[in-house]
């Protein structure tokens, strides 16, 4: 396989966890290297598009699918389109025109003041454990040693929370943009173009390290003060792909030879990682709650009759995730599974060759690159697993199924009870 590492591809989208830019040639020159019936590739866990955009420039007939409600945005703008969008520029001139009026962003993500109520936790004294036998451990003198650990007593105090996602000039703007693209006469995946172009402006202007799971204390910086002014996202030539919003595990997924395959790497849930993207995507100005003020609806308490369900993926668990991936390469009607794996995934590199070893014939191929700036942040911060290894190794893997799944004998209606 000749090196094209230095191949530049060039792609769109918002900050994302889990983007394959760096690996993007790699994943290109595999796929294009497979023996294949016809063009078609499904990008099963599509996110941003980043790859179904480049499988279109490459000539592929794409279909995408993911959970996310932006995704079919972003695939709409990007994929399921001739690459024809000039016509849009008249819209997107009339939008920046529209007077601000502040609605559901601004009043929630916009110098905000809220209350939410804090768990306080009593404190116990007991006596240290030893993590292998669980006996009390004893200093020199034999005595017991005594520790101070959290009880699971607690009481709720109220904690004044202040929100500084965008500037609330801009928030106003953004909701009067977004109000008027959902009164326009226009296409569907036109109006998800707009759409799109709105979350790409609001992308640069926010006050994220780009992650809606905690926001920055004060405005960290200056970009917030930048006016928001719409700009036309750049089309994609090629074939007109479709896109798919569901469980991969349940959606019926059209004939294809390859299946690009790129679950979540770690515990991340996107679906609350990314839920401002997909409130403005559906523009149902939901009920929010939490310190962040996430949608009321991705807010996973057994308490909370709101919470959706569907957004629960088994790939956000060591328990599931590997079964989840057998079950999605068996029904997935392709020959090719070409998946990306990362060594630091929840599914460990030996369970992952097991499972490989299991069809017809199969392939690793790896690049190294630096870790992404996330794993640094949160989760423990530097008292995390592998909080001091710069580099992590990549995956591309080729999976042979050694004959394509006829979609009509795939049962499209998986319930996932397994999990």
């Amino acid at each position: 396989m000749a090196d094209k590492k230095e191949e530049k591809i060039t792609t769109y989208g918002v900050r994302y966890l889990g983007s394959k830019s760096k690996i993007l040639p790699l994943i290109m020159q595999v796929i294009d290297d497979l023996d294949k019936e016809d063009m078609k590739v499904i990008d099963v866990f599509t996110g941003t598009t980043r790859v179904a955009q480049a499988l279109k420039m490459r000539g592929y007939d794409v279909t995408t699918s993911d959970l996310s409600w932006a995704s079919v945005v972003y695939s709409e703008a990007f994929i399921c389109n001739n690459g024809n969008v000039s016509h849009l520029q008249q819209y997107i001139d009339q939008l920046n025109l529209v007077p601000a009026k502040a609605d559901w962003l601004t009043n929630n993500y916009c110098d905000v003041d809220i209350q939410v109520d804090k768990r306080i936790y009593d404190m116990i004294t007991v006596p240290k454990k030893d993590k292998k036998t669980k006996k009390p451990v004893k200093n020199e003198k034999g005595e017991i040693i005594m520790v101070t650990k959290k009880a699971k007593t607690y009481k709720l105090v109220k904690e004044d929370v202040n929100i500084k996602v965008w500037h609330p000039k801009n928030g106003a703007k953004a909701d009067a943009i977004r109000d008027e693209i959902e009164f326009m006469e226009i296409e569907p995946w036109e109006k998800s173009y707009l759409i799109a172009c709105l979350i790409f402006a609001l992308d640069k202007l926010d006050n994220t390290v780009g992650l809606q799971q905690a926001y920055l204390k004060g405005w960290k910086s200056d970009r917030y003060k930048k006016d928001l002014v719409l700009t036309a996202i750049p089309s994609i030539e090629g074939m007109k792909g479709q896109h798919l919003c569901g469980d991969a595990l349940k959606l019926a997924y059209p004939q294809a030879s390859v299946a690009y395959l790129d679950p979540p790497y770690t515990a991340a849930d996107y679906s609350t990682y990314y839920h401002i993207w997909d409130s403005i995507a559906r523009w149902d100005k939901p009920q929010v709650s939490l310190k962040t003020n996430r949608r009321i609806d991705r807010v996973k308490q057994k308490t909370n009759e709101h919470w959706d369900k569907s957004m629960k993926s088994p790939w956000y668990s060591k328990k599931t995730a590997l079964e989840a991936t057998k079950q999605l390469i068996d029904r997935l009607p392709v020959r090719y599974c070409v998946f990306s794996y990362s060594d630091e995934g929840l599914i460990k590199y030996d369970d992952m060759k097991n499972l490989c070893s299991q069809y017809e014939d199969y392939k690793f191929h790896e690049q190294s690159h630096d870790r992404h700036v996330m794993s640094r942040i949160g989760a423990g911060g530097a008292e995390a697993d592998n909080a001091d290894k710069k580099k992590n190794v990549e995956y591309v893997i080729v999976i042979d199924k050694g004959e394509q799944v006829d979609s009509e004998d795939i049962t499209a209606d998986f319930t996932g009870e397994i999990f």
